[in-house]
This record gives structure tokens, sequence and C-alpha cells, in this order.
């Protein structure tokens, strides 16, 4: 199901939003520090996706979260604010931006529909050979191949309509959301510069894998790097759209709805309206091992996670003495009229096992009241950052003192 597009990949996909947050709040920590110098280093990073889009589609090139390189896609930008030409800049990039393999074993699970035992054994087979002759730089037979791949694929996904030929009508599988790819300013913009009218026979040499010319026959001269590297990039951002608009598996569905259940009770009756309380809550679910509060007060993702096995993880932790002491004051950024607020203090964590001695230490403990239990329709409470789990297996693995 879509949802209304802000038009940026940045502002629409919640897994950049999370990320943009994370940066946010480790800006705020003392100048120096690893978590401020890292946040530095990566602040550019949740507009990549908008940027390179913006500056290289027109060209043939569209970003692909699980398939291009962050680095090689910032340093082609660069080349573009240097004044490099085109060329150099494509030739660059069809050299470094693109992880092969992800992208082939992606292909031939989501267009050959599994890995060992595929739904689609012939397509399975058909996405094998494309990378075969890709590898061997046989472009002549890759490039058409991986338009043949894609026309199919997505006839199989709409059911009636190709992604070439009826691009007008598929407003509906172009995620606003859940997609880098396949979000409305990617794909579906890159599309119309790959199959634009050809009007005659050329032998011209191309720079963009024109998919009507070279079906067609009228522009055969497409076997070269660059026209193939563009091409695959095209499979790869199929890959990463399918990926997205496939019907959710019936176990996604039972988990949503348990994750559902299991968070719309244990919030409304938790009710943390602070992170204070949300601390206080949480400490008490460690002394008395109520693991399915101590679950619930952790800011997992609603619905990503499988929360019931959670509990479990943290059930195995029942031998173990958990003490908290708060040592700060807290300090909160952001108010109750934002989506999401994010909170943070100083603790002393202290950690016994059963047959051992007790480990501390100081530690900075997250709290946040998040925008993804808002969207999942659930309670907007304050929970525990996830880390303090981390931190606690840490220091479980300390030699005593």
């Amino acid at each position: 199901m879509t949802s209304k597009s802000t038009g940026k990949i940045q502002d629409d996909n919640s897994t950049i939003g999370n990320l943009s947050s994370m940066l946010e709040l480790a800006r705020m920590m003392p100048v120096g520090s690893e978590p401020r110098e890292l946040a530095e280093l990566l602040s550019e990073l949740p507009t990549l996706p908008d940027r390179f889009n913006t500056a290289f589609l027109k060209h043939g090139w569209i970003f692909v979260e699980f398939a291009c390189g962050h680095e090689h896609a910032e340093q082609a930008l660069k080349m573009l604010a240097q004044g490099n030409e085109q060329s150099e800049i494509d030739s660059f990039l069809a050299t470094n931006l693109l992880s092969f393999d992800p992208i082939k074993w992606q292909a031939i699970r989501i267009f050959g529909g599994g890995m060992s035992e595929p739904t689609n054994p012939i397509r399975a087979h058909f996405t094998e050979r494309i990378f075969q002759a890709y590898e061997a730089e046989d472009y002549l037979v890759a490039v058409p191949l991986i338009f043949m791949l894609i026309d199919g694929f997505s006839i199989s996904v709409s059911g009636t309509k190709s992604i070439f030929s009826d691009l007008d009508n598929l407003d509906d599988l172009f995620q606003s959301v859940e997609s880098v790819a396949g979000h409305p300013s990617a794909l579906k913009s890159l599309l119309p510069y790959l199959i634009r009218g050809q009007k005659g026979y050329k032998e011209s040499a191309l720079t963009l894998p024109l998919r009507n010319g070279i079906l067609h026959g009228v522009r055969l001269n497409y076997a070269n790097k660059i026209v193939a590297a563009k091409a695959l990039c095209l499979l790869a951002a199929v890959v990463e759209w399918g990926r997205d608009v496939a019907p959710e598996p019936s176990r996604e569905l039972k988990k949503r709805t348990w994750n559902a259940d299991f968070l719309s009770d244990n919030l409304a009756r938790l009710n943390a309206s602070t992170p204070e309380q949300a601390l206080n809550l949480f400490t008490a679910a460690l002394e008395t091992k109520r693991f399915t509060d101590v679950v619930a007060l952790i800011d997992y993702h609603p619905t990503i996670t499988l929360l019931s096995e959670k509990i479990t993880e943290w059930r195995e932790l029942s031998d173990m003495e958990i003490l908290i002491e708060r040592r700060s004051e807290w300090t909160v950024f952001g108010t109750t009229n934002d989506s999401e607020q994010q909170a943070r203090c100083e603790i002393k964590l202290r950690v016994k096992p059963k047959d051992g001695n007790e480990t501390s230490v100081d530690r900075t403990l997250f709290a946040k009241r998040s925008v993804e239990l808002a969207k999942a329709g659930l309670p907007s409470v304050w929970q525990i950052g996830l880390s303090i789990l981390g931190a606690i297996r840490h220091q479980m693995s300390m030699p005593s003192a």
C-alpha cells in the first residue's frame, strides 16, 4: 500500500528518517567524542539518494540502497561539482558504483522466487545467464536480456501491466516509504529517460540503455561497459522495487499482528509518559524478571522486530542481577508536539552473575518517544534505547574485579 510522498526520499523513507534522528542526537554529544565525530562524518548520508538521483537520473543512473556504494556515489557528485565531463563520471560509476554479487543473488531470489528451490526455475536460470554474460563482458547478450527479465517480472507483479509501456498506470505500485529505488522520485522518474521513442535505424554509439531502440533493433551499438552498467543499475533498482512491493508473507502478517496485540496491551498498561517513568518501570521489570514488560519498554521497531523472540532473549539473562542507577538529570530533545522525542542521562550500570562478582560501568542511557509507534497506531509513550542490551552484554563479558 502506498502513502503520500513529500517528493524526497529523505523525508519519506523511515529507515533514512531514523538515521537522521540518530545523527542529530549524536551531534549533540561533546565535541571530540566518537559519536559526534561519526555524526559529522556521516552528516550528508541521509540526503545522498536524493542528491545522487537529482544529478544523474537523466544520465541513466539511480541510487539503489542495497547495491550502490555510498563513497563512490559521493565521489561522483564531487566530480560533477569539480566540472568533470559526464563521460568521465559515467566511466567512474560503471567501474565502481555497483556491488555485483549482492545484485546477482538478490535478483535470483526476487525474480526466480527463491535460491535452492526457486518458484520460477526458468526465470531463475535466465537471471543467472544474464550475470554470466555481464561478468564475461558479453554486453551484447546481457543488456537485452536485462530488459526482457524486467519486463516479464513487472507484468507478474502488476498482473497485466509492463513497467515500460504502462508506466502511467502503475502509481499504486511505486512505494513512497518502504523503498529507496521504488520511490516516485527515483525509479518512476528514471524510466522515461530509457523508454523514449527511437525513429529510424542509427549506428551511433549509445551511452544510455534505451530499451525501445535496443529491443526494436534500431539502436544496436549498445554493447559497451557504460550502457551495460546502467542497465544493471536499473535491474538492481527493479529488484529493490520488487522486494518492497511483494505481497507480505503470511508469517510476516502473523508477526505484525502478534506485535500489535502485545504492544497495544502492554504500552497502554505501562503508559510511560516521561523518560524517567520509562526508566523506573524498566528497572522494576528487570528486578522482578517481568521480561514481557522489559521488551515492551525497549524501543524495538514495533513491526519489523519479532518481539516474541526478544522476550526469550531477555529471559536468558534471568540469572543476572542488573541494576541501573541514574546519575544525572535527563536532557530531553524535542517537545510533546513533535512526532518524536529523544532523551539521555548518565547512569551507573551494575551487572552481577548468579555465581560471580559484580562489575559496574558508567554509561549514557538513551530513551525515545518513537514516531514508529504512532505510525503503527500504538500509544506514543517513552521507551528505553535498545543500546542498553548491548551495554549489559558487554558488561557480562568483563572479568570480575
